[in-house]
């Protein structure tokens, strides 16, 4: 879990899209952020204000990957 937290530090808050992985490098799911830091890190806050479904999904994830955007707008077709 250390490689996920240090990887929570250093993401930008710039927009773009985030590829959450499990262990196996298979990717969970995919989603878009104005900005990344922000969204990304709201995942990984208080577990209790979250969804039982996403806080099954964040209890899996094992790795994130980001890849930057001009805007938002890119970002949902990267998406997609």
């Amino acid at each position: 879990m250390k490689h996920l937290d240090e990887k929570l530090q250093n993401i930008p808050a710039e927009p773009g899209v985030y590829l959450m992985k499990y262990a196996t490098g298979k990717v969970l799911y995919v989603g878009k952020a104005a900005n990344l830091r922000s969204r990304v890190r709201s995942y990984f806050q208080d577990a209790a204000k979250l969804h039982p479904r996403t806080r099954q999904m964040v209890n899996e994830v094992a790795d994130i990957d980001v890849m930057l955007t001009d805007s938002e707008v890119e970002a949902l077709v990267l998406e997609i």
